[in-house]
């Protein structure tokens, strides 16, 4: 048979399978899996939204009423405002006011993967002293059942149940027709097994690739889960190109199981046998080897560090010497008085900046560890390719681990920017306080509230976007290497 025929062989064996009815009731259940895992991720983006829309009115809700006190206070009145609740003092506002948050906000892909974002918050308050022991607690994670079981979302379905339906639609191909009989009859035509398999599973991959990219882009369409894609359009290309290599990648593997020539209950078997290998044994091993590359310091030591911390500030006159040696680090000889040390909101800041220094090699060790078992994450992923497209989905969410260590770091960022700001506006007025009026509740002039540094989230889209690209490539080559070993084993017809 000429090369010029081929395309009427595939033609014949796409007919063949889409008439079939065990193809459509596998494509029935695909496409359907497909449009709940993007129902169930587009109601998780929402929530985050909401998270983080209710962080930004909390934000502005504490800048207006500190504005609306800050009017009613610099009026004459016969009432007393607490100097930490004062809006016109600046340790007041940083206290009692100030709702400052770190955010993490879901990419336009979102949809595509949960993520560990059940576990780790996309919103966390920016606190100071002893209630910051840990940087990722501020999280309500819900059901433990819940939690075993992990999302079903659009990852789960295409890394793994889109290998399932491809070995429900080509794993026995070929090798159905050795054991009736029928690849006899083929092989006395004179046509090589080359061609007929190439015949039969690019049936295959034709009717898997549409149903796999067709049905994720209705089941995003009919979600409303996607965001604005500007600037995001050529890693969702990336991607779909990578899912595209991956759904090949496993029609060439049932092109190499039928190469076998062992039948079909041998050519399922192994399918599956891989499938359970490269999509649960392995993954799992991996974990298991970035546990054990990057493990996680000891929480019960930073409990015990911020314990001791905290007694040992109150233990005698400790307190007043913490504070002393705080502000000789700040201030002049000569501009230091006496009983300065002794100013509540000097203590405090002091007792932070003390606390801070305790537990900051535990800090350090914590953000240290998520970076390096990120690092980790991303190059042992692509030794499989389930967890390769898996590592991809997550990245262009937005829900991996390398994003919300990096977000933990851009918090602790943040907290020291506003640390940065409050402390010398504290002390001057310590030093120099000026009163609103006379007569006034309101005790200094404080007003600086929209100039309050904001948390700028960092872009993920040029970590999404080369993630992207490396899972292509891999995949594409894990595809290629496939179909290379299955088109030289199918290079004669069996004895």
């Amino acid at each position: 048979m000429s090369a010029v025929r081929f395309p009427r062989l595939l033609a014949a064996e796409l007919r063949l399978i889409l008439r079939e009815r065990l193809t459509w009731a596998i494509l029935a259940a695909l496409v359907a899996a497909l449009a709940l895992a993007a129902w169930t991720g587009a109601g998780r983006v929402d929530a985050a939204r909401t998270a983080l829309a209710a962080a930004t009115a909390d934000s502005e809700r504490a800048v207006r009423e500190a504005k609306a006190a800050h009017l009613r206070y610099s009026q004459p009145a016969a009432i007393n405002v607490n100097y930490w609740q004062d809006p016109t003092d600046a340790f007041g506002y940083r206290t009692y006011f100030m709702a400052a948050y770190a955010v993490k906000p879901p990419t336009p892909l979102s949809v595509l993967a949960a993520g560990q974002s059940d576990v780790q918050p996309a919103v966390t308050k920016i606190d100071f002293g002893f209630s910051t022991v840990f940087d990722d607690t501020a999280t309500e994670i819900g059901s433990a059942a819940a939690l075993r079981l992990g999302p079903f979302d659009l990852a789960f379905v295409l890394v793994v149940l889109v290998p399932l339906a491809i070995i429900a639609l080509a794993g026995t191909r070929l090798s159905s027709e050795h054991d009736s009989g029928i690849l006899r009859m083929i092989a006395a035509q004179p046509t090589g097994p080359r061609r007929v398999a190439g015949a039969k599973f690019g049936a295959a991959a034709l009717v898997a690739l549409t149903a796999t990219l067709g049905g994720t882009a209705l089941a995003l369409l009919l979600s409303g889960g996607l965001g604005d894609l500007a600037g995001w359009s050529g890693t969702a290309a990336l991607l779909a190109a990578a899912l595209a290599a991956y759904v090949v990648f496993w029609v060439a593997a049932c092109a190499l199981a039928a190469s076998l020539w062992r039948g079909a209950v041998a050519a399922l078997a192994v399918l599956v046998l891989a499938w359970a290998f490269l999509t649960v044994a392995l993954p799992t091993a991996l974990s298991l080897a970035v546990d054990a590359l990057a493990p996680v310091p000891s929480r019960i030591a930073a409990i015990d560090a911020s314990r001791q911390a905290q007694a040992h500030f109150y233990a005698g006159n400790e307190a007043a010497a913490v504070t002393a040696g705080w502000l000789e680090a700040r201030l002049p000889k000569d501009a230091r008085r006496p009983g300065l040390a002794d100013a509540p909101e000097l203590k405090r800041l002091a007792r932070d900046a003390h606390y801070d220094e305790a537990l900051a090699d535990h800090h350090r060790a914590a953000r240290a560890q998520a970076l390096a078992a990120s690092a980790w994450s991303q190059k042992l992923a692509l030794l499989s390719p389930a967890t390769a497209l898996a590592l991809a989905l997550e990245t262009a969410s937005g829900t991996d681990a390398g994003r919300h260590a990096a977000f933990l770091s851009e918090a602790a960022t943040y907290r020291r920017s506003l640390r940065a700001f409050f402390e010398p506006r504290i002390l001057a007025q310590v030093l120099d306080p000026v009163p609103v009026c006379a007569g006034c509740p309101a005790r200094l002039d404080f007003d600086a509230y929209d100039a309050v540094p904001a948390f700028a989230p960092a872009d993920a889209r040029g970590s999404a976007e080369r993630q992207a690209l490396l899972t292509l490539v891999c995949l594409a080559a894990a595809a290629l290497l496939l179909a290379a070993l299955a088109a030289r084993r199918l290079k004669q017809w069996p004895a």
